[in-house]
């Protein structure tokens, strides 16, 4: 109980701090609006949570990670600009589906969401083990990307 506690104060805080964030100037209204708001999408991701099964997983290397993803945004939205100019001067260009494994001791549910929050690579499917099933945009592996990943795309 008190872990159902602490994950759904952990997500209230986090979407709390989000949501004030994006308010221009905050009254105690919209304090408590957005308090409100928060604590009902923290309820629903605990749900979504537990109905999904999934779990955190390991966090090793979740601190280097985290400090490439700045970088690995730019960079990948970069290449997503390159890609739409080419496709408007009537070049194909074509992303492709690859299937990635993710290194030992790196937990799937935070870094595909790490990995997914780039233009570059969204992760669809955690596959079976420790693979998941991702779109790229073409070329080869981001900084972000090897740093999860082994590194082998199939």
């Amino acid at each position: 109980m008190a872990r159902a506690g602490s994950e759904v104060l952990s997500w209230w805080a986090l979407l709390l701090v989000f949501q004030v964030l994006l308010i221009g100037s905050v009254s105690p209204i919209e304090l408590a609006v957005a308090a409100g708001g928060a604590l009902v999408a923290a309820l629903a991701a605990r749900a979504v949570r537990v109905a999904a099964g999934t779990r955190l997983g390991g966090t090793a290397g979740w601190a280097h990670a985290l400090l490439l993803w700045p970088a690995a945004l730019v960079t990948d939205t970069w290449r997503l600009a390159r890609a739409v100019v080419r496709t408007l001067g009537g070049h194909r260009v074509v992303g492709r589906f690859v299937t990635i494994r993710w290194r030992p001791g790196t937990g799937g549910a935070w870094a595909g969401g790490l990995l997914s929050a780039t233009p570059g690579v969204y992760v669809v499917d955690q596959g079976p083990g420790r693979s998941a099933l991702a779109h790229t945009l073409p070329g080869g592996a981001g900084a972000l990307e090897t740093a999860l990943t082994t590194g082998e795309r199939r």
